[in-house]
């Protein structure tokens, strides 16, 4: 006969209710886990230098006023270039963390069934986690590439930034230089009609031929159509200015002397080469390990309709290419290629600055030395005008030919001078450029711009 007190249950086992229960109690405390693991990692590499180095510093915004360092500031904030670089760069940074999710758990859930006698299953549901162990350093490499390519677009994005100063500041410079030239014209119109009259009032007495005159109205046509040139230049280049700094008032820029002119090793195309070659050296790993396995573990939870229990289980997965018509070995000596032309190409940047800093140095001597003989040859045609005007009108022993072409030359010469400084201000911020000191030299150095700083190391 069976006793009438409570059954007694056998060691190390528990009823349906209490697992059931259990499985309640551990089942968001087992999610909570999974959900934190896969998580969005901290920024670490070039994001985390990044996030640490504007620590302290103020967004650049658009100044008031109009002197170069609020124009340059005004036209950062307003450059496409510089927007669409700086995208750039945020685009690599999440595309480091999609790389960089691959060590940490993965998490999935199916939900499907069908139905009649041909449905592939019932209906339920799959719970599924994958955790890499092991694959060799191939996660390592991309991560380090991805990391290559946010440097590559932080030195882009700086570059992006000196060739719109440059450009904002050239559009400033040239504004003055029109307004110059323009000045220079109409002084030229003038000066040529006074002496229209000069020659009429001569030609109504007879001392001068009707060709004189004739000659002379020629040359006024002739000036005043550079002044009309001019005026044209001038309204394009505030044009031109308003697009990019939203205000059209010129100025001088700032006063800058060439140092080397010489990019440093660290620091545009040379550092995007070098860049380049490493990530062709990562390539190039990959290629050669790409038969090694990888070892990951995937836990599981499925339930089906009709089926009260949750069945777990894990699955141990190992991924290996052995062999595949000879792509492995091809992939390999394409990427021993590459890695050769990246190698190349670092020869060639480093060659192609020495040429350009050569070349921007050897431009600014020749204009400062040109800009020198223009003053000096300016200053020797004012003082001809006085004596060709005394000899034509006066004594009457110069040509009107001469004494036209001297004019000319005189007001030829001093818009050349105007345009010569214009040059050899592009020349000068682009040296500035080069060495890396442009965003100090117009104040923008300790700051930052959609979240990036404009100053530093890549």
């Amino acid at each position: 006969m069976r006793s009438g007190g409570p059954r007694r249950q056998a060691p190390g086992t528990v009823t349906g209710a209490r697992a059931a229960r259990r499985g309640r109690t551990l089942a968001p405390a087992a999610a909570a886990v999974i959900l934190g693991a896969c998580s969005l990692p901290a920024p670490d590499g070039l994001e985390a230098r990044l996030i640490a180095r504007t620590e302290g510093l103020t967004p650049l915004v658009a100044a008031e006023g109009d002197d170069a360092r609020a124009v340059v500031r005004t036209g950062l904030s307003l450059s496409p270039e510089v927007r669409t670089a700086a995208g750039e760069v945020a685009a690599a940074a999440d595309a480091i963390r999609i790389q960089r999710a691959a060590r940490f758990p993965a998490l999935g859930l199916s939900i499907g069934g069908g139905v009649g006698d041909a449905a592939s299953r019932a209906a339920g549901a799959e719970l599924r986690g994958r955790q890499l162990l092991v694959d060799f350093g191939r996660t390592g490499r991309a991560v380090t590439a991805s990391d290559m390519d946010m440097r590559i677009g932080y030195v882009t994005f700086q570059e992006a930034v000196d060739e719109a100063i440059v450009e904002i500041l050239v559009a400033y410079d040239a504004v003055r230089a029109n307004v110059r030239l323009l000045e220079v014209r109409e002084d030229q119109v003038a000066a040529m009609e006074t002496l229209q009259d000069r020659i009429a009032e001569r030609t109504a007495i007879g001392a001068a031929p009707r060709s004189d005159l004739l000659e002379t109205r020629i040359r006024v046509r002739a000036a005043r159509f550079e002044a009309r040139d001019a005026e044209l230049a001038l309204a394009e280049a505030r044009d031109r200015l308003a697009v990019l700094t939203g205000q059209s008032r010129g100025g001088t820029v700032p006063a800058i002397r060439p140092e080397s002119c010489a990019a440093p090793d660290d620091a545009g195309d040379v550092l995007v080469a070098r860049l380049r070659l490493a990530k062709a050296d990562l390539a190039l790993a990959d290629a050669e390990a790409a038969r090694l396995p990888s070892l990951s573990v995937e836990p599981v939870a499925r339930r089906t309709e009709g089926d009260g229990r949750m069945r777990m289980g894990l699955d141990v997965s190992v991924d290996s290419d052995l062999l595949r018509g000879g792509a492995l070995s091809a992939a390999a000596d394409a990427a021993l290629a590459e890695r050769e032309a990246a190698e190349a190409a670092v020869a060639a940047a480093r060659r192609e600055t020495v040429l350009r800093t050569r070349g921007r140095l050897r431009d600014i001597a020749a204009a400062e030395q040109r800009i020198a003989l223009l003053q000096s040859q300016i200053d020797l045609l004012g003082e001809a005008r006085g004596i060709y005007r005394d000899q034509y009108l006066e004594l009457g022993t110069r040509r009107i030919a001469e004494l036209l072409d001297n004019e000319e030359a005189f007001y030829d010469r001093q818009a050349q001078l105007v345009e010569l400084r214009s040059e050899l201000a592009a020349d000068l911020l682009g040296c500035a450029a080069s060495e890396d000191r442009l965003r100090s030299v117009v104040g923008v150095e300790g700051t930052t711009l959609y979240d990036l700083p404009l100053s530093g190391p890549a």
